[in-house]
């Protein structure tokens, strides 16, 4: 026999036993996650979502279809991610077991968490199901065996990994910071939703992977599930605490001399309070938190947890429910003290993302006006682009340090060209402070001020005091007019348009 062709067949007899070795692999752990519990209750989600345009508020993004996992749990419930069924117009479900698709339908969603319950009322899809229970906080180093549907596939992928690592982390589906956990198992879309296992229990679901990153992925751990379900106990989800501090650790040697700080002393520094947040009235700055509900807090802002193993501060918060007490040990000018706070959700001025709620806008003279929310933020800082540096600055809190009054920040999104506003054809994601040297603490009352206006001209005012100043005559004409080359359905919102109702 040929040479070459004794080495390609050589090749080709690898070729078939590393696929072997790689089926018979896949098979074992399949088996013997089987044996660990039954497949049935991960299932397969399938979604309609009609997705938001909030640059262009009157329309949406088009229609999508997505696929995502769940996995059933105590109460005939379907546990996922919110990123799976947010927007949706129309979802079905299938178990593993099964060919058919059953409608299902959202009953609670929690997006400061990323997660969703979702029902089904044909009893049938239960049937013979075992439904999974929520275990605990994984160690580093576990094994978790991660099971769902990822890129589109009908058939359970089952893969492994470890616990590599556990901090507090800013959730993309809201911008809070709540505890996450990395593994190194294999993560694709689909897998969004699905369980990760250990002992035959839930330590997470599955949240997102890394696509720059092979086999890096992250869930969201058993505590906060346990949270997010206690809290729907109440009939009704609140969300999470939020202290509403920025606060440096004080591992310098200097900056703890600067501030007096012990050298067997650690905590953290509080270096602003946000106006409205639990924090509000009770901290300030230059504070030294030093214990959380009785645990010592590092300088680095992590206290011990478990066996040589830290958690960040923000996770003792983040364990309370809203309305409950947060006592804190705090040093102030040199004296000890304890502080009770009352915690309340989330504060800031940006509005925070609802993801099925259709933007509030309106349109005077082809300039286009919202409300700055994190939907808005996130569609612009998709595709690595970067939304404007206020946005970021007012999302992050800082908007709301020096602020005196509750409001809703107003954004011009961008300008319809026409003859009534030539010289501001270019203006765009501007915050508008002003009607008429006027300002306001609503959407509401800024539509109000506009069509309220007495005189020839009407004047906004964006927070760098630059103007745009449109000419009152035949206004309503001319916006009209623009609207309807521009193939706009509509002037105002549904909501704006109810409000105008009522005031007539």
């Amino acid at each position: 026999m040929d040479k070459k062709k004794i080495k390609r067949s050589i090749g080709g007899v690898e070729l078939i036993v590393f696929g072997l070795m790689f089926f018979f692999a896949e098979v074992l752990l399949t088996s013997a996650v089987a044996a660990d519990f039954k497949t049935d209750s991960v299932v397969k989600i399938f979604a309609t979502r009609n997705t938001i345009d909030y640059v262009n508020p009157w329309q949406s993004r088009g229609v999508q279809e997505i696929t995502g996992s769940g996995c059933i749990i105590q109460g005939n419930r379907i546990l996922t991610n919110a990123h799976v069924v947010n927007q949706n117009t129309f979802i079905q479900v299938r178990r593993e077991s099964s060919q058919k698709k059953y409608i299902a339908k959202v009953e609670t969603v929690g997006n400061d968490c990323d997660l969703a319950i979702l029902r089904v009322e044909d009893p049938e899809f239960f049937n013979g199901v075992s439904p999974l229970e929520i275990g605990e906080l994984p160690n580093l180093q576990d094994t978790v065996t991660v099971i769902g549907f990822p890129m589109g596939g009908d058939k359970l992928s089952i893969t492994q990994g470890v616990v590599s690592r556990m901090e507090g982390m800013d959730y993309i589906n809201s911008n809070q910071r709540l505890l996450g956990v990395q593994i190194d198992a294999a993560i694709n879309p689909g897998n969004s939703g699905g369980p990760a296992i250990n002992n035959g229990k839930i330590v997470g679901i599955v949240m997102q992977g890394i696509s720059s990153s092979q086999n890096i992925g992250y869930i969201i751990p058993a505590p906060i599930i346990n949270h997010f379900l206690n809290d729907l106990k109440g009939g009704q989800y609140a969300g999470f605490p939020y202290l509403g501090i920025h606060f440096s650790n004080t591992e310098n040697k200097t900056l703890r001399k600067y501030y007096d700080i012990a050298d067997d002393t650690g905590g953290v520094l509080v270096n602003n309070v946000l106006s409205f947040s639990s924090a509000d009235g009770f901290l300030k700055e230059g504070d030294i938190i030093l214990e959380v509900n009785g645990v010592a807090i590092g300088d680095d802002g992590t206290f011990a947890f478990r066996d040589n193993e830290r958690l960040d501060m923000v996770h003792l918060i983040n364990m309370q429910k809203i309305g409950e007490t947060a006592v804190l040990k705090i040093r102030r000018k040199g004296k000890m003290s304890i502080v009770k706070v009352p915690l309340k959700p989330i504060s800031n001025l940006v509005k925070i993302a609802n993801y099925s709620e259709k933007p509030s806008f309106c349109i005077y003279g082809g300039l286009i006006f919202t409300i700055l929310s994190t939907d808005l933020i996130n569609l612009l800082g998709a595709n690595d682009n970067l939304p404007p540096l206020s946005f970021i600055y007012y999302n992050m809190g800082l908007g709301s340090l020096n602020e005196k009054r509750k409001r809703e920040i107003v954004v011009l999104l961008k300008v319809l060209p026409d003859e009534i506003n030539i010289g501001y054809h270019g203006r765009s994601f501007e915050i508008i402070t002003k009607v008429n040297g006027k300002e306001f603490d609503s959407f509401k009352q800024f539509v109000e001020l506009i069509e309220n206006t007495q005189g020839e001209n009407i004047v906004f005012e964006d927070e760098y005091k630059d103007k745009i100043i449109l000419s009152c005559k035949d206004i309503d004409k001319i916006t009209q007019d623009i609207i309807r080359r521009n193939n706009i359905p509509s002037q105002f919102s549904d909501d704006v348009a109810q409000w105008k109702k009522e005031g007539n």
